[in-house]
């Protein structure tokens, strides 16, 4: 998996922590690699809107496959211990 952030999210995510915060505006997204092939998977894009995040889908190919209320990112990124987002691998 490749992860990029905005130029908006750049510095707090590269020092993220337990009271991180990021504008709005602010675009995380991670680009998905099948592990045996390595071709393109899906990607998973938050965006800060209004304060919170908002999840995003798009298949390999760049089109949108869901978005809005994406229960299972939702809950799995209420578990972070940095605002929702995991941080850079150690």
């Amino acid at each position: 998996m490749d992860v990029r952030a905005s130029e908006s999210a750049r510095a707090g995510y590269s020092s993220l922590g337990p009271h991180s915060t990021f504008p709005d505006g602010s675009l995380v997204a991670a680009f998905h690699k099948d592990a045996k092939t390595g071709r393109p998977g899906p990607v998973y894009v938050m965006e800060r809107q209004s304060g919170a995040w908002k999840y995003l889908a798009f298949d390999p190919g760049g089109r949108p496959a869901e978005h809005g209320v994406l229960t299972l990112c939702e809950r799995c990124h209420s578990e972070s211990p940095s605002g929702a987002l995991f941080g850079l691998s150690r």
